[in-house]
């Protein structure tokens, strides 16, 4: 594990390009402020004194630019620094040298080298330096001391009469002191270090921790809303704007009636935790159904900061929840329309049969003979309506053959081109594809078709184009939405992996109400005057025993397709 006051290669080189700025910068300035004085009592530039100061000044210069030459290819930085520290003492004790040896003013420069020493290279460097700094320094002193050598300064080199205890005490007190400096500088500069790297660890885990929290909340299948105090919004995660359909920066700063408009938003959500369901309408028209639930943001301390709001597609559930109410009430409805039927049958064939005879027997007049047929007319057209309520009651689920799709949709598209309301002015567009079989009962297929078609036709008066398509699609998916005009089906839908038969049957007519789609497929509902409302309840029976879906998109004025989808392979009922 690395040495927390050990510094990186950046670190270290960051610290020797300060060294050298602040270098150049501190010798200019004390040895030009001595430059200047020294001027000012002697009033010349060139004594062999300046002279020595000047050589000095130059020599710090052109090191410096030798070592930004040096920094940028020596790969060594640590050892580079002690090489600069040590000239540095060596500087140090030239300009002692120069401005008056033990009477200098400048022998508390050696403080400078050791505190740096301890900052980039912390205690061992510092005391190192200490150490040579009390050697050099004690070595010149004791030198001047014994007259080997001689200050540059005429004026301030003029021996002392320094008696020998006072000059070890001084000596002693001046290594003190470098020592003292080293380890008190090195100890900061380490603390320092440490506090920087802890600083940085946590700062690390600060950013590793909200880095997960943002995964958390991005992750999140709910989309989340957070408002303000005053209810404006700050912030929603990709959940949420994938559910409305909008970006972050679409509703930031707006209230939630701006970014909901045309919602139900109830005067509690900022009053307190709360739960509530809307109905939102995105901006490409689909109305979704979303449930939220309200709570408080709070702070650290606790403070009220705003509103945090969870919410959900609900659409799909809602729209299952309506499946299961459908197929609740058509298994209600079925139950009694079979025991009506079977108990009107009889009677009503046998009412039937007896006006036939009597028509034959009897030498009625012209009246009596119109007033039997439309006896007998509504006769049929009463059976033809419990024999349909019959096929909505009780689907069979025998003589389920193999059979070809293709052949199946011609066969009743033929038949119904003879049909009564098959009109002149309609064009057929087909796309069916060939080799695609599906085990189901040919008649109820055929049912399926022709009402559908049925429909279609009646939804275009005036005439228009009817599109009949069919395909395999592998990968049952079990669809439970149901298009509207506001709402393109972008729900998600469960893979099952079994293939199956997908038929579209759609027209250029008058298209379904909004507020008429939830109830097309209800037995009894038409907006016909002839109608008697069973041909699509049949249709949904029958693709439900089929364990199939039928999905509806329609757009008032454009038309309406129906799709079909029914698996190839069912499982058996229990």
């Amino acid at each position: 594990m690395k040495d927390p006051v050990e510094d990186s290669r950046e670190e270290l080189l960051n610290k020797l390009q300060w060294l050298m700025f602040l270098r150049v910068i501190g010798v200019t300035f004390f040895l030009g402020s001595t430059i200047l004085i020294h001027f000012n009592a002697t009033h010349t530039y060139f004594s062999s004194f300046l002279l020595y100061l000047y050589t000095l000044i130059g020599a710090i210069y052109l090191l410096t630019l030798l070592y930004i030459v040096l920094l940028k290819l020596l790969q060594n930085l640590k050892l580079f620094a002690y090489i600069q520290i040590m000239i540095d003492v060596l500087f140090i004790a030239g300009v002692i040298y120069a401005t008056g040896g033990m009477d200098s003013v400048f022998s508390f420069m050696y403080i400078f080298p050791i505190i740096y020493a301890s900052i980039i290279l912390y205690r061992k460097g510092g005391v190192l330096i200490a150490s040579a700094s009390s050697i050099i320094h004690g070595i010149s002193l004791d030198l001047e001391f014994y007259g080997l050598i001689h200050p540059v300064s005429n004026k301030l080199s003029e021996i002392k009469s320094y008696q020998g205890e006072s000059l070890f005490y001084n000596i002693l007190m001046d290594i003190s002191a470098f020592y003292l400096v080293a380890i008190l500088s090195s100890l900061l500069s380490e603390q320092v270090k440490r506090s920087k790297a802890q600083l940085k660890e946590k700062e690390i885990d600060l950013r590793d921790l909200e880095t997960l929290n943002q995964n958390i909340i991005q992750s999140m299948g709910s989309g989340l809303l957070t408002l303000d105090a005053d209810g404006r919004i700050t912030f929603i995660n990709r959940a949420g704007e994938e559910i409305i359909r909008v970006s972050f920066s679409e509703v930031f700063n707006k209230t939630l009636e701006e970014a909901f408009p045309h919602s139900d938003i109830p005067d509690d959500v900022r009053k307190g935790p709360s739960r509530w369901g809307t109905v939102f309408r995105t901006e490409d028209g689909a109305d979704l159904h979303l449930g939220f639930s309200v709570s408080t943001l709070k702070d650290s301390k606790g403070m009220n900061r705003g509103k945090i709001l969870i919410f959900q597609d609900l659409t799909r559930f809602k729209e299952m929840e309506e499946q299961v109410r459908r197929a609740e009430k058509l298994a209600a409805i079925g139950q009694l329309a079979a025991g009506i039927a079977h108990e009107i049958r009889n009677p009503l064939a046998s009412m039937s049969g007896s006006i036939q005879l009597l028509r034959k027997e009897l030498k009625s007049s012209h009246d009596s003979k119109r007033l039997m047929d439309i006896v007998l007319r509504e006769t049929d057209r009463l059976n033809v309506l419990i024999s349909e309520f019959l096929l909505f009651a009780q689907p069979s689920h025998k003589q389920r053959d193999s059979m070809d799709v293709k052949g199946l949709i011609e066969d009743t598209l033929g038949l119904f081109f003879h049909n009564p309301e098959w009109k002149k002015e309609i064009t057929l567009r087909k796309s069916l594809e060939t080799g695609v079989r599906l085990k189901a009962n040919p008649k109820q297929l055929h049912q399926i078709i022709w009402n559908l078609v049925v429909n279609a036709v009646e939804a275009m008066p005036e005439g228009g184009t009817l599109t009949v398509t069919s395909r395999m699609v592998n990968g049952f998916q079990n669809i439970w939405e149901k298009q509207s005009p506001e709402r393109n089906q972008k729900g998600k839908m469960e893979d099952t992996g079994t293939p199956y038969v997908e038929m579209s049957i759609g027209d250029t007519g008058t298209g379904i109400h909004p507020e008429e789609l939830n109830k097309i497929f209800d037995p009894f509902f038409t907006t016909k005057e002839s109608g008697t409302g069973l041909g699509l309840a049949i249709v949904y029976r029958l693709i439900e025993d089929y364990q199939g879906n039928i999905s509806v998109k329609s757009e008032p004025g454009k038309g309406t397709i129906f799709t079909v989808r029914l698996p190839l392979g069912l499982r058996e009922k229990a």
